[in-house]
């Protein structure tokens, strides 16, 4: 019980860790836009770009320059990306600023990460006062499956979302770049993954609690109760008022069972008035 519980404990955390390391990440959705000599990461809550690399020194690899990012949420930059786009016929990289928009899909993939990742907080809460109270067990694997069920779900969004025509393509000023989908989906996905581990592991260990206190509550009942004891068999023996007849029959069929109306039979006594 203790391993596969903390098995399923490691294996949560294991998932945590990758799917809070996937929502703060902003390459969900890359692309190098070549005639703007620049790298677009599309994330879920904030987007990044990273100008292009240039080399050092000579001998030396390229070096990547930092990220320059900005929020959807952040007010200012809703306010640009509605004046860039007011001037699209003007200035050709209008259409780009679409994709920095804080879209209606972008917030339910987090509210279902955000959920998955508090449930699976509970699960964990839940799964480790199991060895104490075994009926925490079941909240363990219910609120485990309702975040792996709510991963899914923000996976499967995103899947789809992010290979929709408008959201795959980026349109530059003189061609047009596809986005591919970034390692920022695939940690999620992977965190997903030891989730659906860890709910396997929980199964089971939810079996093995249950089990195991069903057998213990009928092992504490049966100490209570004492060993089994069978009634004791009537004594063999003859009421002084057998007649001897009874006593003849008797020995023939086996030991004397005395009658209720023989055994409580009233006796009289005569007294003088």
């Amino acid at each position: 019980q203790k391993v596969l519980l903390g098995l399923s404990v490691l294996l949560i955390l294991a998932g945590l860790i990758l799917t809070s390391a996937g929502v703060f990440s902003p390459a969900w959705q890359v692309v190098a836009i070549r005639e703007f000599r620049a790298e677009h990461q599309h994330g879920l809550w904030w987007d990044c770009i990273r100008a292009e690399k240039h080399v050092v020194a000579v001998g030396d690899f390229y070096d990547e320059s930092p990220l320059h990012c900005m929020y959807k949420f952040d007010n200012s930059a809703e306010q640009v990306i509605e004046n860039t786009l007011n001037n699209i016929d003007e200035d050709g990289a209008a259409g780009e600023s679409e994709h920095h928009r804080f879209w209606a899909w972008h917030k339910a993939i987090l509210f279902f990460i955000i959920s998955s990742i508090l449930l699976a907080f509970v699960s964990i809460c839940t799964g480790c006062c199991a060895p104490c109270f075994p009926p925490t067990a079941f909240c363990f694997t219910i609120s485990l499956f309702i975040a792996l069920l709510f991963s899914l779900i923000a996976d499967g969004i995103f899947f789809l979302a992010a290979n929709r025509v408008d959201n795959r393509f980026v349109q530059g000023m003189v061609g047009t770049y596809e986005q591919s989908i970034g390692y920022a989906f695939y940690l999620h996905l992977l965190g997903t993954f030891c989730w659906i581990l860890a709910f396997l592991c929980a199964i089971t260990t939810t079996y093995k609690f249950v089990s195991g206190s069903e057998e213990s509550r009928s092992a504490s009942d049966l100490h209570f109760r004492g060993p089994l004891r069978e009634e004791p068999l009537l004594e063999k023996g003859y009421p002084p008022y057998a007649s001897s007849q009874q006593f003849g029959s008797q020995q023939q069929f086996g030991s004397y069972r005395p009658s209720p109306s023989a055994a409580y039979r009233p006796t009289y006594r005569e007294t003088s008035a």
